[in-house]
Parts: structure tokens; sequence; C-alpha cells
């Protein structure tokens, strides 16, 4: 069942203007005049490097072209950083998960959101939604469609001109004397880019895995999916289909289970009470997603464990979405003790009974844990976590989240023993597992606005600071003079 990806039914859209596309261009150009008028002061500036056999060496290596990688990616150009590089495993147009695995209508923040667009008003989702739809549509747009998400993402990287090699894979970072070699896999073949600081803006999964209960790990793989896997769902017609998980990803696979002509979706949740608060809604503000991430660690662990131990609900639209079918149900305060087949049949054991199940979706989740990530394989052994640098006081204990890294100011890795692998100041997170040190970030668009100039900010900080010599040297030769000297 698990074989073809079907990323669930868009959104209606409003007729195009007749004239999108020119409206489009046009917005195209005052994106530019924009970047003109705040690009001062305009000149490449870091030193450019190149190994012992005369290689170029990247700046910056961005592995992820996603809505966080290209953000990224913009800012340090508007910073003049030259030499920037976003590779990506999927083909163009298909970066991150949103026509893979993203099953929602709408994206669940709010439409007014910014990020992206760095500030930039003719970058932002709204003006690029009214060149084309009008501003009727905008004033009754509810939440951003998911696709349309996506054509903006495109949008955003053809305007900025963001340097993007689709079609490659990382497989391993390797010191490579005194910079970083990334070693991929290209649609050529195996390759060798050499970086001097290499961030991983990897997405949900990217700081580890998709989450698999043990219960489901001898179930054959025929009867069952991960909500993160591509599923077919047109093979579900007639099936009675199992949900485990109740927070948003569930959700949306349980209602393109009853799209699609199921039998009968039971969705089970381990809580009591369905978890309804949306924790972003209260943290979407300046104070908190700016400066979480400079608080001392206790209060970081406080704020952040609470944050990641609400998960994100479903929204009212999602619930919608499935309770207009009779043949769905919500079953709480049941958690799973075992599956089996018999005679072809899923046997679910709960701590209420037994449910009989043609075929179950996991919706459980993300774990984080560097050691399972192939790309850290030569430097996991030394990556420090929260659990090494931080005791929480009795009874604000979670084994789970102490596997998080202990990320430094810059958004880079730390060393368990210090001085066994410097390289680790050279390579950045920005995905899911930067959460417990800098709160919602490297997976989520609402702290995009604050996060990314801060990461940016971090980098270029580390560039100045790694060349400070070249930079002094060329400081005292330099002869700009600003008008020739008095002839006494």
């Amino acid at each position: 069942m698990a074989s073809a990806a079907v990323s669930g039914i868009a959104a209606e859209n409003p007729p195009l203007k007749p004239d999108a596309a020119e409206r489009l261009v046009h917005l195209a150009r005052c994106v530019e005049k924009e970047r003109t008028l705040l690009d001062f002061p305009k000149r490449n500036w870091v030193v450019p490097h190149r190994s012992e056999d005369g290689q170029p060496i990247l700046n910056v290596l961005i592995v992820g072209a996603g809505q966080a990688g290209l953000a990224i990616a913009f800012a340090l150009l508007r910073d003049h950083v030259d030499r920037v590089l976003c590779i990506d495993m999927m083909p163009e147009g298909q970066e991150g998960p949103w026509l893979s695995i993203a099953r929602m209508i709408t994206l669940r923040t709010p439409k007014e959101l910014t990020g992206p667009d760095l500030g930039l008003p003719s970058l932002s989702f709204q003006r690029w939604y009214v060149a084309q739809f009008g501003e009727q549509a905008w004033q009754d747009l509810f939440q951003i469609p998911r696709t349309e998400w996506v054509r903006y993402l495109r949008w955003v990287r053809e305007v900025t001109r963001i340097p993007v090699q689709n079609g490659t894979r990382l497989d391993r970072i390797v010191p490579a004397g005194g910079c970083l070699a990334a070693e991929i896999t290209a649609t050529s073949g195996a390759e060798r880019l050499l970086a001097r600081k290499i961030v991983l803006a990897t997405g949900m999964e990217g700081g580890g895995e998709w989450y698999t209960p043990e219960i489901m790990r001898a179930v054959p793989k025929r009867f069952w999916a991960h909500s993160s896997e591509p599923i077919d769902f047109s093979a579900v017609q007639d099936k009675r289909i199992a949900v485990l998980g109740a927070a948003a990803s569930a959700m949306d696979n349980a209602a393109m289970a009853l799209e699609h002509g199921a039998r009968a979706v039971d969705q089970y949740c381990r809580r009591t009470q369905i978890q309804s608060i949306q924790p972003y809604k209260w943290a979407a503000f300046p104070g908190f997603t700016r400066h979480i991430g400079e608080m001392d660690d206790l209060w970081r662990w406080r704020f952040l464990s609470y944050f990641l131990d609400l998960r994100e609900p479903f929204t009212q639209d999602a619930w919608e979405r499935v309770s207009r079918f009779p043949n769905y149900r919500m079953v709480v305060g049941e958690p799973w003790q075992s599956v089996a087949v018999e005679s072809e049949e899923l046997v679910i054991r709960t701590s209420k009974g037994v449910a009989h199940a043609d075929f179950i979706i996991c919706g459980t989740g993300v774990t984080v844990d560097h050691r399972v990530r192939p790309e850290l394989g030569a430097f996991a052994h030394n990556i420090a976590t929260w659990h090494d640098n931080f005791r929480p006081p009795a009874g604000e204990e979670n084994p789970r989240l102490s596997l998080f890294p202990y990320l430094s100011p810059s958004f880079c890795y730390t060393e368990r023993v210090p001085g066994t692998t410097p390289e680790l100041a050279n390579i950045h997170c920005f995905n899911f597992a930067t959460t417990l040190s800098f709160g919602p970030s490297g997976a989520a668009i609402r702290p995009m606005k604050h996060l990314v100039p801060k990461f940016a900010r971090a980098l270029t900080r580390d560039l100045f600071r790694d060349d400070i010599e070249q930079h002094w040297s060329d400081f005292r030769g330099y002869q700009g003079r600003e008008f020739d000297a008095f002839p006494f």
C-alpha cells in the first residue's frame, strides 16, 4: 500500500486575474528595487579560500532548499556573502514536504505570516497572492493553501536568484584540511564539495528520524506506513484504517483515508484529553522567538520542553474535514499495547480491549538523535547533548528531549570533549533539532522572520572573525583617499 505519494486535495483558488503574469513581472521588478534601495554597502567582503590543491572552497553550503534553506541563502546574499550554494535531494519544485508527505489542505499558520521575504514587502506572500488573484481574494482568504505556498517558494527562489543544485544528496561530512568536505551523490555521481561552513536546513526529520513505536517493528510493512512515507491512498478504499496519534499530521492522514473511500477510520490518542492548545500562537511574538535562545539553560529548558510536550494540535478546519464522515471515530485514553497479524488481519490490543484493522498509519512524529544521521557519522561520538550540559531540577526531567544537541550561540554543534573535533564549530544546525536551544526555528514558518536574520548574523560574525588577520592587513593597506593631499 505504501507505493505512490498522494499529497492531498488542493484548496480551491479564485480565478487568476487576466493580467496575472504581467502583474508578477511587475512585482519582481519591485523586489529588485527594494533590494537595491536597502543594499548599502554593496560589496562582497568574505575572503576567498582555496584548498591546498587549488580547489575553490564555498563559504557556506546549505543542505536543504526548502523554506528555511532559501531564507538563509537569501539573508547571506543580502549581506554580500558570496560562494553560497544550496543543495537538495529532490528535483526542482519538489523541495520540502509540501507536495509529498504534507497532506493538509491549508497551512496551519495565519495568512499574514512573513518569513522568506526577510523584510522586503514586495517579496511577501500577501503581495504575491494579491498580484495574481486580487485584493478581494486576499480579504476572502482564510489560510494559505498548501499548494500555493509551494508556488510562492518557487517564485522566491526565482526572483532572488538563489543558487540551488537539485538532485543532490548529502551522504557524509568529513574534515578536509582546515575546512569541511561534503561527500554528496549528485545526478552525475559521487562528488566532494569543500566548504568553510555547512548548514543543515533539513526540516523535521533532519535532527534524527521519524519515530516508529516499538510495537510496530515486527509487523510486516505491507500492513502499515508512517505518515512521513509515500502512501497510496487509492488502495484504502473499503478498508478499515487505524491511525495511531492525534496530532496534526495524524489527523491529516485520517482525513486522506476518509476522502479516498476507507470503510472506517479509527484514530487513537493515548491521552485522555485531546491536545487543543496551539503553542505557536502564544510563542509568536518577538520577545520569545528572537530571545528565548539567549536565556539561561534553566529557562530555555522549562519553556521549550513544555512547548515540545504540547506538540502541534490539529486545527478546527482539520477536525471539520474528518468529522463530516459518519465512519470516522476518535478514540481517546486508549494506548496500544501490541499489534499482530492474524489471518491477514491486524489485531490491535489496547489498554481497554481489542480492535481490528486492515491497515495502520502511524502519525507518531519524530525523534531527535544525531547518532542516526549518516551525514554526521564522523562526529556523532563527540556531539554534546543537553544531557551532557544540563541537569534539570527534580520533576522536570525528560529523557527524550535530553538527546537534543546542545548548540552554541552560532547554532553550531558543540563538543563533548573539547578540542577533539574542532570542525563541529563549522557545522550549523537549523532543523527541528534546533528547537531546544533556540526555540521553534528550522521546521517552522512563524519564527523565520526573527531567527533567520539572527542565524545569518552568527554566520557572518564567524566568517569575519576567522579572517580577522587578513581584514586587518587589508585595512592597513587601504588607500581609498577622499581627496588629493594638500600641496603643503
